[in-house]
Order: C-alpha cells, then structure tokens, then sequence
C-alpha cells in the first residue's frame, strides 16, 4: 500500500526534531528529565501519526501521497460497473446477461475493503490488498463472501476472490476476473463515479 521503510524513516526524524525542540525549550540539559522530553517526543509523533498524517491528511488530500509514498493512486469512492459470469442457468442452458453493479471502495491509508451491490445479491471483503508484478503493473485483489437477496437457490451464500488491475491511463479504471467456490468466474469492469464514500 505505502512505503513502510520510508514511512517510518519520516517518523524517525520527526521525533528526532521534535526531541530537539523540546530539549531545547527545556533548557537543553543532559540530566534525567531528558526522560521527559523522550516520552513528550514519542507523544508528539504518534500524534503526528495517527491524527496528522492518518487522519487528517489523508482524508482532505489522499492523492498527495501517491507516487513519492505509495504506489497506487487513490482508489476510495463510488465505482461502477459490470460483471459478465460463465454460469449457464439450468433452466435455458445459456450465460446471463452482463450484470449491472456498484461497489464502494473505502481506502484508508494503511488497508482497503471493497463492498459490492447488485440488484441480487451483495458482498463485503475481508482480506484485501494491492499488488504490484515483476512489470510493475497494479493489482486490487480480495477475497469476499457473498450473499443473495434474490434467487438463493441458484445463488446460495458463497466466498470467492477478485483480481482486477488497476489502469490509470487518465481516468482510472478496474478491470479483470472474479472466481467462486461455486465453480464459476466472471470479468468485471468498473469506472469511478465519485471519490466520496456512502453505503452503495
């Protein structure tokens, strides 16, 4: 998702500089409330952190982080799309037609979750991620477990997994398969509509 190394470097010198300051507010004695001025610095970073940078930062301006901290642009907000599946209905003996469907991706600067809807059924993540090939091309990836609000006996609750790549040749755009522990896989396709997130 980010640089760690270089993420917990940039922490180092800020509780190094912020040490320093306090130090030096403190009169800049070497004596034991050096100690003090140890745990305040410590203080201050993870406050920088969490709140700073996690919190604040990151949801006003997620986009300033990419490419100097992390290798994926901001993927957070409101996606649609299809999904196209190679399940035959018993009952015609052909595939379905593409499926209309929304999912809301939450990307937070430390993990992502992914939801989906379609007008029968919906699935939440619960192991999710983004990776990168030998040719440094993006992956979403996750796991889910689905359920149906229509049709359970065709489309009983199953879990699956997602690999869908991350093209960002102007307009951001997922893209790639789906596969089911009912034996079946699908493509899917989504376009973001709005970086904003709400329940889909």
């Amino acid at each position: 998702m980010y640089n760690k190394q270089l993420y917990n470097r940039i922490l180092l010198f800020i509780a190094i500089g912020v040490f320093l300051i306090v130090w030096l507010i403190r009169g800049g004695q070497f004596n034991p409330s050096i100690v003090g001025n140890i745990f305040t610095a410590i203080g201050i970073t993870l406050f920088i952190d969490q709140i700073i940078f996690k919190l604040i930062i990151w949801k006003l301006r997620p986009d300033m982080f990419y490419k100097w901290l992390t290798n994926c642009p901001y993927l957070g907000g409101q996606w649609e799309g299809t999904l196209l599946s190679n399940y035959v209905f018993p009952d015609t003996g052909e595939k379905g037609e593409p499926i209309e469907a929304k999912i809301e991706i939450v990307h937070d600067f430390d993990g992502i979750s992914i939801r989906m809807e379609t007008n029968k059924s919906y699935s939440n993540s619960y192991i999710s991620g983004i990776i990168e090939n030998e040719g440094k091309q993006k992956f979403l990836c996750y796991l889910y477990t689905n359920d149906a609000d229509k049709d359970r006996d065709i489309n009983p609750k199953h879990d699956g997994a997602v690999k869908l790549r991350i093209k960002h040749d102007g307009d951001l755009l997922l893209e790639g398969h789906y596969f089911t522990g009912r034996e079946t896989t699908g493509k899917m396709e989504f376009r973001r509509t709005s970086k904003k997130n709400s329940h889909v």
